[in-house]
């Protein structure tokens, strides 16, 4: 009788984990992040440094790189979850390294009483914080984007993060280069003075 039972309890705990993946991956919001993780990494395997991926892209940004260099992709996630899955799969490929831009329109007054506007600033602050960075006027990022070399790429990810300048672009090197070089467009010099560069 105590082998009988003994050996219903080693059934019980050899299924349990099972039985707790297939609930979480039921989950519609875990299927989701997978798919999204599984999607992004195919693509990522294809990009170098130099090349671009957009998260969100405003139909402005959409508009600045060539078409023909363009590979667009759609998932069920927010920007700020597809951002973090994607600086997951970087970290641990450890082949590039990200330099992210967000648009400075954020933080201001009429941006802070979007719905949805404080969480996306907080969440993104998170994954800011330690890596280069530029907090920039949106005109500053497209022009950016505009004078990018011939033969870049662009990794553009829609997601279904709708709030007006909440795009992250990143900006892919080499891994391990932490410098963080002056923004190469044309722009006045003074538009650059007031981007808060983090390293």
């Amino acid at each position: 009788m105590r082998k009988l039972y003994n050996s219903i309890i080693f059934c019980l705990a050899a299924a349990l984990p099972l039985l707790v993946a297939s609930c979480s991956h039921s989950d519609p919001r875990t299927q989701a992040l997978i798919d999204l993780r599984d999607e992004v990494e195919d693509h990522l395997d294809e990009l170098e440094p130099g090349d671009w991926i957009i998260i969100g892209p405003s139909a402005a940004m959409e508009a600045s790189v060539p078409a023909q260099s363009t590979q667009h992709i759609h998932v069920q996630a927010s920007n700020v979850n597809t951002l973090r899955q994607t600086l997951d799969l970087m970290e641990r490929d450890d082949r590039l390294s990200p330099r992210l831009w967000t648009c400075r329109e954020q933080e201001q007054p009429n941006s802070r009483r979007t719905p949805g506007a404080a969480r996306l600033r907080t969440h993104l602050q998170e994954l800011l914080t330690g890596r280069p960075h530029y907090s920039v006027d949106e005109r500053v990022i497209l022009l950016q984007l505009t004078n990018q070399q011939i033969g870049r790429r662009f990794l553009l990810i829609h997601t279904d993060t709708t709030l007006p300048h909440s795009s992250i672009c990143v900006e892919l090197d080499y891994a391990g280069n932490t410098a963080v070089p002056t923004p190469a467009t044309p722009a006045p010099r003074t538009k650059y003075q007031h981007a808060d560069l983090k390293s």
